[in-house]
């Protein structure tokens, strides 16, 4: 594996990695916390800052103004599970511990965060339930959250024993919450009245039995989402409306001659919307498809080798131009060109080892 560092970078942005620092059933922690590596973003190339240490950050997200940075603390009930928030600086290259808050259930494995409806999510996959709670005038999630529950499981024994929700997402136009909970196999809608969370769902879209909903991302008009599917490795697409979610298409993300077990890891959609990238662990590759929302269609691109054990996550350059992809299981990042106009991958050798890499984030300061 050839490693590039760049200490001579020109236009760079900050790129936050979430680890795992503790070992898992899933996983051996080799991390030391969120890593703040500096990308350059006419070369694609790596270089480290510095490393706010911190336990299992496995998620990260960052607030829609780029000045707060949220992390899960993904542990057993009994080792403090959590959500820490990051004062990002003006620049976009250092954090400064605003809060760090501890919440019931286990393994929070998944934040998001809407500034205007001064709301966080936080998804608990061990225990199952979502956690919905206010930000105070700092953007520090406090108080009491709304639990939201599922009970059942689904037909996948191993994997869906009972609730695991792994994602809630706001809808753009702030009136809804959507959730993937992989153990029940349900995608399912809650309204935000007055940015109050409503605990009964209105809403529960066609998921297949067995599927596993991973992760939910919209399209970007904000009229379809996109739901992956962690257990069956597919992408479906839904048309929404106030009346009702339509299933309009479903790919599958790993080639069609491929026999072996795989699992879909994380989503991410193109900042131009035209096209979404996926993960696959076991067969680690990444797909890609183009997105046509005005006919409702996902067409496969094509997927392309990660040289390496289990792309748990994803992330785009924010001028299109990049994918970086965390091998989790043989530490490292890998840094794709991407073709603006067919959407396909283009390997540039460039790699940068970060131990059990997990979660990208990109950020770019003032």
């Amino acid at each position: 594996m050839e490693t590039n560092v760049n200490k001579d970078a020109g236009s760079t942005c900050t790129l936050a990695v979430g680890t795992y620092t503790l070992p898992m059933p899933h996983v051996e922690g080799k991390g030391a916390g969120i890593y703040l590596l500096d990308f350059d973003a006419s070369t694609g190339r790596l270089s480290e800052r510095a490393v706010e240490r911190a336990a299992n950050p496995s998620y990260l997200t960052l607030s829609k103004d780029g000045r707060r940075l949220y992390a899960v603390r993904e542990v057993n009930a009994e080792d403090g599970p959590g959500v820490s928030t990051y004062e990002v600086d003006a620049a976009g290259r250092s954090l400064t511990l605003l809060g760090d808050l501890s919440t019931p259930g286990a393994w929070p494995c998944h934040v998001a965060v809407d500034e205007e409806l001064a709301l966080l999510l936080a998804s608990n996959y061990l225990s199952g339930e979502v956690l919905a709670y206010r930000l105070d005038a700092n953007g520090v999630p406090a108080g009491e959250p709304v639990v939201l529950e599922r009970e059942g499981s689904g037909p996948n024994a191993a994997r869906q024993e009972a609730p695991h929700a792994h994602c809630a997402v706001f809808s753009p136009d702030r009136r809804h919450l959507y959730l993937a909970d992989l153990g029940v196999d349900g995608v399912v809608r809650h309204a935000l009245d007055a940015s109050k969370v409503i605990k009964t769902p209105d809403r529960f879209l066609d998921a297949a039995p067995g599927a596993g909903p991973r992760h939910l991302v919209f399209t970007a008009s904000g009229k379809h989402l996109l739901a992956n599917y962690e257990l069956a490795s597919t992408v479906r697409m839904y048309r929404l409306a106030d009346h009702a979610a339509e299933l309009v298409c479903e790919v599958s993300s790993l080639p069609e001659d491929f026999g072996g077990e795989s699992g879909a890891g994380g989503m991410r959609l193109h900042p131009s919307g035209k096209f979404v990238y996926v993960g696959n662990r076991g067969h680690d590759s990444i797909f890609c498809a183009r997105i046509d929302e005005a006919a409702g269609t996902l067409t496969p691109v094509g997927s392309w080798s990660l040289g390496g054990r289990t792309p748990r996550d994803l992330a785009i350059s924010p001028d299109g131009k990049y994918l970086l992809a965390a091998a989790q299981d043989d530490g490292f990042i890998r840094v794709y060109a991407i073709d603006a106009q067919t959407g396909a991958l283009n390997d540039t050798g460039y790699t940068y080892p970060i131990p059990t890499a997990v979660c990208l984030e990109f950020i770019q300061g003032e």
